[in-house]
């Protein structure tokens, strides 16, 4: 189940058209990212941080502000950690790592910390690798991204990545996917893959946000 799913409880978005799910994103997510790399230039260690959507975040406080203040206490917050830490794990934590064509594998963490701030909730958490990842060849990427683009997540262009420990010399590219180009494309292959297997919908790589790591 889609950590969307489990979260939200709305009636309004339970009756929504399946279909739906793949015109436009029911959730939308500004992200950040922090890439740490070693002494040596290996990356170690991945950083991300969430801020929801009011809407969505609304809908949170009103599935778990369970003494009705409208506040988000700590304990209340912490049942958000544990159901968000369960549910997006399953989703490998909307993280996908690759190092030319292959993927890498990291560590998950053992919880996402929780906040609600200024009427959004924040969500941040890291991922480690179970041994450093050589990214001098230039072929280290992350993407932060839904491939069934129920959320939505953007990352703000290059200022929304920073790359610490030794980042000298290092940069990144952040690639945006055209969606109107590819919904254009891929109408009818779109739809049928929804209706054959609406929960498990992968839009592939093309509609996903990659970073690229730059380092000389």
């Amino acid at each position: 189940m889609k950590f969307s799913h489990v979260l939200v409880s709305t009636a309004a978005i339970a009756v929504m058209a399946p279909g739906l799910a793949l015109a436009h994103p029911h959730v939308m997510v500004d992200a950040n990212l922090e890439i740490v790399r070693n002494a040596a230039g290996e990356v170690i260690e991945l950083r991300n941080v969430w801020r929801f959507d009011e809407l969505f975040s609304t809908t949170v406080v009103l599935d778990y502000d369970a003494n009705g203040n409208n506040v988000l206490e700590p304990e209340e917050l912490d049942e958000v950690s544990k159901t968000v830490t369960k549910s997006i794990s399953e989703e490998d934590f909307f993280t996908e790592v690759r190092l030319g064509k292959e993927s890498v594998a990291f560590v998950p963490p053992p919880e996402i910390m929780v906040d609600y701030v200024d009427g959004q909730i924040l969500m941040l958490f890291a991922v480690t690798f179970a041994k450093p990842v050589n990214a001098s060849a230039g072929q280290f990427r992350v993407s932060v991204a839904d491939p069934t683009y129920y959320v939505a997540f953007e990352l703000a262009g290059e200022a929304a990545v920073q790359v610490s420990g030794n980042g000298a010399g290092c940069g990144v590219e952040v690639v945006v996917p055209d969606y109107d180009k590819l919904m254009s494309q891929n109408q009818a292959s779109l739809t049928e893959q929804f209706f054959n297997n609406p929960e498990n919908a992968d839009l592939g790589d093309d509609w996903m946000t990659w970073v690229n790591l730059k380092c000389s």
